[in-house]
């Protein structure tokens, strides 16, 4: 037996096992969902065109938001899953109110020429206040607005149709807005000639409503009627000479007449001499000479003698 070798097991001792270092577990290849982050702004979920033609509903997010002309759902490029964010949404509203402001102009505009005061008052009865300036600018490029061409035509419809005489088409215009100048610009298509015709053709009107009125009478509502008409005084004087408002005898003797027997029935429950007085002073005011005003009241009276 070698000498070197313990004499008993227990003499034995074990040699420390050396640690060798764990490898670090295998981690699972496992592919983690995408995080995607929510729309930062809704989007068109949808479209629908309205029962009025050129206008179109838009959705966001499957709700109704705000509808838009046509232009503009073409200017815009609008379309389904588009975004939408706070500022284009006021944009296109603030546009759509605009472009709705300019339709309703047209439509005005449409049935006839418009000064650009009238333009401006049915923009603000419909409540376009805002947009005035820039529709009215807008339409003004277009030459769909022109005051000194809407005052001309005015001037030739009013003297043409109406037979109205210049000072009155001269106040109708101030109102409607149009600035001295061109009213003094617009009225040059009112020839001279033409105010006299007129104003003839509606003394002769009157002469002919006069048949109850004595010659003096017919003459001062001649001239009162083309003052309203606004005819001015040299047209009124040159129409009164030209025209005949002057009665035969026994034309203004029926005239008197008629107006005669109303006085003389309104009188009646006055004594004779104050009834005599106010007839005669009811006639003396309409005109009438006072030979044929005697010769009725001595008619009348002979005929209530003889009853």
């Amino acid at each position: 037996m070698p000498k070197n070798l313990p004499k008993r097991l227990s003499e034995l001792k074990e040699e420390p096992k050396k640690k060798v270092p764990r490898k670090p577990p295998k981690e699972k290849n496992v592919s983690q969902p995408e995080q995607t982050s929510p729309s930062a702004h809704p989007v068109i979920t949808r479209i629908q065109a309205q029962k009025r033609k050129g206008r179109y509903n838009i959705y966001l997010n499957d709700e109704y938001a705000f509808a838009v002309d046509e232009a503009l759902l073409i200017k815009y490029l609008l379309r389904k899953d588009m975004e939408i964010s706070p500022e284009l949404q006021k944009q296109l509203e603030t546009e759509d109110v605009s472009r709705k402001a300019y339709q309703r102009a047209l439509v005005y505009l449409s049935y006839a020429l418009r000064s650009e005061k009238q333009v401006r008052e049915d923009l603000i009865e419909h409540e376009f206040e805002e947009q005035a300036d820039e529709v009215i600018d807008l339409l003004k490029e277009q030459r769909l607005i022109n005051d000194l061409m809407y005052a001309k035509s005015y001037v030739r419809t009013a003297y043409t149709i109406n037979r109205k005489g210049p000072q009155l088409i001269q106040r109708e215009l101030v109102k409607k807005g149009i600035s001295p100048e061109e009213i003094l610009d617009a009225l040059e298509e009112y020839p001279h000639e033409e105010q006299v015709d007129n104003a003839f053709k509606l003394g002769e009107k009157m002469v002919a409503k006069s048949t109850k009125r004595s010659s003096r009478e017919t003459q001062i509502k001649v001239r009162q009627h083309l003052m309203q008409k606004g005819f001015d005084s040299d047209i009124i004087e040159e129409v009164l000479r030209e025209l005949d408002t002057q009665k035969e005898e026994s034309e203004e003797m029926d005239a008197l007449r008629k107006q005669g027997e109303k006085a003389w029935r309104r009188y009646s429950k006055f004594e004779a001499a104050e009834r005599r007085q106010k007839t005669k002073a009811n006639l003396y005011q309409k005109g009438f000479n006072g030979e044929l005003i005697q010769a009725f009241i001595e008619e009348k009276e002979m005929e209530e003698e003889n009853e």
